[in-house]
């Protein structure tokens, strides 16, 4: 977790559909707005996808009011997005009537009711309040520290960072173990899963009444875990194919030549990745000619910035990306959530070692190696 500070990713996973507000005889939830002290602005009913928001349906504003109608199976978080603005109103959505009461002048503070769901959602929250103040308290210490360049301090407030987000996590897994016919559970987990290792992940989605079976989030998480099982270590590792920086496909399978190799999931723009370039540069530096290589997967959108980050980090080793940002596919067939991460190949093709950083990285290679 090194390096990670305040690097978070939600990635949440969506297979479920709402039927057009025109197909009435389906409809089974309705949404009511009544919004004060704002204009009549566009609503946008929005939830996110492989990073990015997805509109599946929008109401026009008259007088403050619209409503809202569509089908529903099993609950589901989303976003009332304010068109042109950042304005938004997050809620779970079931079957029912819910009404949304929200002030413009606070809209940080809408009043929501007929949703039992987002009842228990605001619960948890609750509960947790005095981990996120903790950890918000952290923050401002650690930008302060960063502006002195107290590098010393940096490290205690990242490991008293790590300390309280731990809680957190041990306080979501006994709540959803507790909880466990509850989709709020399986949708925090689900959120939350990259902090999880596979084997308390598995007992967590394992533990979950049959009830919340058909749950999106439940549906996310058995898939997650599955592709973890694949990836884990001792397993052979899953060959992919993504484009070189001059757009030539090139295959894992042609790069590994026997050797140990490093598959290293970073982005141009991920801060943390950057930070622990050095590292792997060093490693590569020192190892390469004993028989370590290291493939770059890149999780970047801009081709341009990807290719700049290479040279500028002097990463002197093949480069693969799709382009695909939080939807790239060889991230996807190793179960990656957030990065910086990488896995280590051994000659014979097995994966050997997860997320090794900093000095772990240079002490298992030199114990392969030397």
């Amino acid at each position: 977790m090194h390096k990670v500070l305040f690097f978070f990713l939600i990635v949440s996973v969506s297979f479920g559909m709402i039927t057009s507000c025109e197909n009435k005889s389906e409809n089974n939830f309705k949404i009511t707005l009544n919004v004060s002290n704002g204009e009549d602005n566009t609503i946008l009913l929005s939830k996110r996808e492989g990073g990015e928001m997805v509109n599946y349906d929008s109401v026009t504003l008259v007088n403050g009011k619209g409503i809202i109608k569509g089908n529903i199976d099993m609950p589901e978080f989303y976003y009332l997005n304010f068109k042109n603005s950042r304005d938004y109103i997050s809620v779970f959505v079931e079957k029912g009537d819910i009404v949304i009461d929200v002030d413009m002048e606070a809209i940080d503070k809408p009043l929501i009711s007929g949703s039992m769901t987002h009842e228990k959602f605001m619960a948890f929250n609750d509960s947790v309040s005095v981990f996120d103040q903790q950890a918000s308290l952290l923050g401002k210490q650690y930008g302060e520290a960063r502006q002195n360049n107290d590098t010393a301090l940096m490290q205690n407030i990242e490991d008293q960072y790590m300390a309280v987000d731990g809680k957190k996590t041990d306080f979501l897994i006994e709540y959803a173990k507790t909880n466990n016919d509850n989709v709020v559970s399986a949708f925090l987990v689900l959120n939350n899963s990259y902090k999880f290792e596979l084997e308390g992940l598995d007992e967590v989605v394992n533990n979950f009444d049959h009830s919340i079976d058909s749950s999106i989030y439940v549906k996310g998480l058995k898939k997650y875990v599955n592709t973890l099982k694949k990836s884990a270590i001792g397993q052979p590792y899953i060959d992919f194919a993504l484009n070189n920086p001059e757009g030539t496909p090139v295959p894992l399978s042609t790069l590994l030549k026997g050797n140990y190799v490093l598959v290293d999931f970073w982005a141009s723009w991920c801060t943390p990745c950057r930070a622990e370039n050095p590292n792997v540069v060093l490693a590569y530096n020192t190892f390469h000619d004993k028989g370590f290589d290291v493939v770059g997967v890149s999780f970047d959108k801009d081709h341009d910035k990807w290719v700049e980050a290479i040279a500028a980090d002097n990463l002197t080793w093949p480069h693969v990306s799709d382009l695909k940002y939080w939807n790239c596919e060889a991230g996807k067939l190793y179960g990656i959530q957030s990065i910086p991460q990488n896995i280590l190949i051994d000659p014979n093709g097995i994966i050997i070692e997860k997320n090794l950083r900093g000095q772990a990285l240079q002490d298992k290679l030199a114990e392969l190696l030397n």
